[in-house]
């Protein structure tokens, strides 16, 4: 085979990839002395309250059991560029979500501004409380960050790419 026709070949294969998107959730791991940790930027979620939650029996959004959520009231349409960002925390020793964590999320953009997110306490609708996760929306422009997040005082540093929209 001609370096042509291997050329055209590898350029095919890129070309046929599937681009990064928006939407798409971007899902890293790192691990402290005591926690496996999982942070997930996605689209944004609804938030329910516990209360709300009860009364309108939600098919898909977030149960928010402390803190309280960025970027409106529950039901509005999302804005353009928040996300949801989620940090799963789990006990290394025994595998289980650490459900009472005192966490914090820092997060820093090329413009080298730190902005401090947050922290709801909360678990997806459909997942349940296996799911019980840490964090907020967050408006996220395409681009490179760093999200420095703190789990009962050990720290995981995560470098992370937002996709543009599609």
């Amino acid at each position: 085979m001609s370096k042509f026709a291997v050329l055209a070949c590898v350029i095919g294969i890129v070309a046929l990839a599937p681009q990064s998107r928006a939407d798409d959730p971007v899902t890293l791991d790192s691990k402290t002395k005591q926690y496996q940790l999982t942070l997930q930027i996605g689209p944004t979620e609804t938030m329910y309250s516990e209360t709300e939650a009860k009364a309108k029996r939600p098919t898909s959004g977030e149960i928010m059991l402390s803190g309280k959520m960025v970027g409106g009231m529950t039901g509005m349409m999302p804005m353009s560029g928040m996300r949801h960002l989620e940090l799963h925390v789990h006990s290394i020793d025994t595998g289980k979500v650490v459900t009472n964590a005192r966490v914090t999320i820092v997060l820093k953009g090329s413009d080298k501004k730190r902005q401090m997110l947050p922290i709801v306490r909360m678990y997806g609708v459909t997942e349940g409380l296996d799911d019980l996760h840490y964090g907020n929306n967050v408006m996220l422009s395409p681009g490179a960050y760093t999200v420095d997040a703190t789990v009962n005082g050990e720290a995981a540093h995560f470098s992370v790419t937002v996709p543009a929209g599609s």
